[in-house]
Protein backbone atom coordinates (compact mmCIF):
# COMPACT_ATOMS: atom_id res chain seq x y z
CA UNK A 1 0.00 0.00 0.00
CA UNK A 2 1.35 3.63 -1.03
CA UNK A 3 1.11 6.38 1.24
CA UNK A 4 -1.64 8.98 0.61
CA UNK A 5 -1.36 11.41 -2.41
CA UNK A 6 -0.41 14.72 -0.98
CA UNK A 7 -0.48 18.68 -3.45
CA UNK A 8 2.18 20.87 -2.74
CA UNK A 9 1.87 24.58 -4.48
CA UNK A 10 3.32 24.55 -7.57
CA UNK A 11 5.79 27.43 -7.54
CA UNK A 12 7.80 27.55 -10.82
CA UNK A 13 7.63 30.71 -12.26
CA UNK A 14 7.72 29.46 -15.31
CA UNK A 15 4.33 27.99 -15.03
CA UNK A 16 0.82 29.34 -13.84
CA UNK A 17 0.81 27.65 -10.76
CA UNK A 18 -1.33 24.79 -9.89
CA UNK A 19 -0.41 21.36 -7.97
CA UNK A 20 2.91 19.06 -7.76
CA UNK A 21 1.38 15.33 -6.42
CA UNK A 22 3.59 13.83 -4.16
CA UNK A 23 3.00 10.17 -3.03
CA UNK A 24 5.45 10.26 0.40
CA UNK A 25 8.43 12.25 -0.87
CA UNK A 26 8.23 11.17 -4.80
CA UNK A 27 6.75 13.45 -7.27
CA UNK A 28 4.17 11.39 -9.41
CA UNK A 29 2.55 14.32 -11.44
CA UNK A 30 0.78 17.85 -11.65
CA UNK A 31 -2.51 19.30 -12.01
CA UNK A 32 -2.49 23.06 -13.09
CA UNK A 33 -4.14 25.56 -15.11
CA UNK A 34 -2.29 25.06 -18.86
CA UNK A 35 -0.69 28.62 -20.65
CA UNK A 36 -2.20 29.23 -24.00
CA UNK A 37 -4.62 27.10 -24.55
CA UNK A 38 -7.69 29.02 -26.23
CA UNK A 39 -10.64 30.16 -23.83
CA UNK A 40 -13.03 27.70 -25.13
CA UNK A 41 -10.82 24.90 -24.94
CA UNK A 42 -10.58 22.80 -21.54
CA UNK A 43 -8.10 25.44 -19.11
CA UNK A 44 -6.77 22.43 -16.64
CA UNK A 45 -4.18 19.80 -17.60
CA UNK A 46 -2.84 17.12 -15.47
CA UNK A 47 0.17 14.68 -15.69
CA UNK A 48 0.52 11.69 -14.09
CA UNK A 49 3.65 9.31 -13.68
CA UNK A 50 7.71 9.73 -12.44
CA UNK A 51 10.78 9.31 -14.61
CA UNK A 52 13.10 7.28 -13.56
CA UNK A 53 10.43 4.93 -12.03
CA UNK A 54 7.80 4.31 -14.59
CA UNK A 55 8.52 2.55 -18.03
CA UNK A 56 8.27 4.68 -21.37
CA UNK A 57 4.14 5.11 -22.00
CA UNK A 58 3.03 4.13 -18.75
CA UNK A 59 3.02 7.87 -18.05
CA UNK A 60 -0.60 9.63 -18.80
CA UNK A 61 -1.83 12.64 -19.17
CA UNK A 62 -5.12 14.80 -20.14
CA UNK A 63 -7.18 18.36 -19.79
CA UNK A 64 -10.29 18.62 -17.90
CA UNK A 65 -12.58 22.01 -17.44
CA UNK A 66 -11.76 22.25 -14.29
CA UNK A 67 -9.63 21.56 -11.30
CA UNK A 68 -12.16 18.87 -9.88
CA UNK A 69 -12.38 16.95 -13.43
CA UNK A 70 -8.46 17.49 -13.69
CA UNK A 71 -7.90 15.93 -9.88
CA UNK A 72 -10.74 12.99 -10.46
CA UNK A 73 -8.97 12.05 -14.08
CA UNK A 74 -5.48 12.37 -12.18
CA UNK A 75 -7.05 9.79 -9.18
CA UNK A 76 -7.81 7.36 -12.04
CA UNK A 77 -4.39 7.22 -13.37
CA UNK A 78 -2.68 7.03 -10.41
CA UNK A 79 -5.02 3.79 -9.18
CA UNK A 80 -4.37 2.59 -12.70
CA UNK A 81 -0.18 3.13 -12.23
CA UNK A 82 -0.19 2.28 -8.37
CA UNK A 83 -1.14 -1.09 -8.55
CA UNK A 84 1.88 -1.79 -10.74
CA UNK A 85 4.68 0.25 -8.76
CA UNK A 86 6.69 -1.19 -6.26
CA UNK A 87 8.91 0.33 -3.33
CA UNK A 88 11.72 -0.22 -5.84
CA UNK A 89 10.45 1.91 -8.55
CA UNK A 90 10.06 4.70 -5.80
CA UNK A 91 13.57 4.15 -4.12
CA UNK A 92 15.04 4.73 -8.57
CA UNK A 93 13.19 8.19 -8.52
CA UNK A 94 14.27 8.62 -5.38
CA UNK A 95 18.45 7.90 -6.10
CA UNK A 96 18.16 9.90 -8.89
CA UNK A 97 16.78 13.31 -6.77
CA UNK A 98 19.40 13.11 -4.86
CA UNK A 99 21.93 12.34 -7.39
CA UNK A 100 21.21 15.56 -9.60
CA UNK A 101 20.73 17.61 -6.46
CA UNK A 102 24.38 16.43 -5.05
CA UNK A 103 25.54 17.08 -8.88
CA UNK A 104 24.75 20.49 -8.96
CA UNK A 105 25.36 21.14 -5.45
CA UNK A 106 29.03 20.22 -6.46
CA UNK A 107 28.65 22.36 -9.30
CA UNK A 108 27.94 25.50 -7.89
CA UNK A 109 30.68 25.00 -5.24
CA UNK A 110 32.89 24.56 -8.29
CA UNK A 111 34.17 21.09 -7.10
CA UNK A 112 34.79 18.49 -10.01
CA UNK A 113 33.46 15.15 -10.52
CA UNK A 114 35.52 11.96 -9.94
CA UNK A 115 34.20 11.44 -13.31
CA UNK A 116 36.15 14.57 -14.48
CA UNK A 117 39.48 13.47 -13.09
CA UNK A 118 41.98 11.51 -14.41
CA UNK A 119 42.67 10.09 -11.65
CA UNK A 120 38.55 8.88 -10.85
CA UNK A 121 39.26 11.30 -7.59
CA UNK A 122 37.61 13.82 -6.22
CA UNK A 123 36.43 15.45 -2.89
CA UNK A 124 32.80 16.25 -2.01
CA UNK A 125 31.68 19.32 -0.89
CA UNK A 126 31.21 17.36 2.76
CA UNK A 127 34.83 17.19 2.67
CA UNK A 128 34.82 13.56 2.01
CA UNK A 129 37.19 12.00 -0.38
CA UNK A 130 35.06 9.92 -3.21
CA UNK A 131 35.80 8.02 -6.45
CA UNK A 132 34.18 6.74 -9.47
CA UNK A 133 33.75 3.43 -7.32
CA UNK A 134 32.14 4.79 -4.16
CA UNK A 135 30.48 7.77 -5.62
CA UNK A 136 26.69 6.29 -5.90
CA UNK A 137 27.18 4.79 -2.36
CA UNK A 138 28.38 7.67 -0.54
CA UNK A 139 25.68 10.07 -2.00
CA UNK A 140 23.11 7.61 -1.27
CA UNK A 141 24.51 7.31 2.61
CA UNK A 142 25.63 10.86 3.16
CA UNK A 143 23.49 13.22 1.26
CA UNK A 144 20.10 11.20 1.29
CA UNK A 145 17.49 13.00 1.19
CA UNK A 146 19.28 16.08 -0.80
CA UNK A 147 16.98 16.47 -3.16
CA UNK A 148 13.78 16.89 -1.20
CA UNK A 149 12.10 20.15 -1.05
Amino acid sequence: MHPPLTRRPDRDPNRSGGWLIYCGDVRVGDIGKQAGVPLSGDQWGWSCGFQPGCDPGERKCGMAASFEDAKAQFQKAWERLAKKKTEAHFEVWRRSRDFHAWKNRMHDEAKPLPTQRTDGRSRCFCGAEITNTSLDRHVNEAHRGIGDH
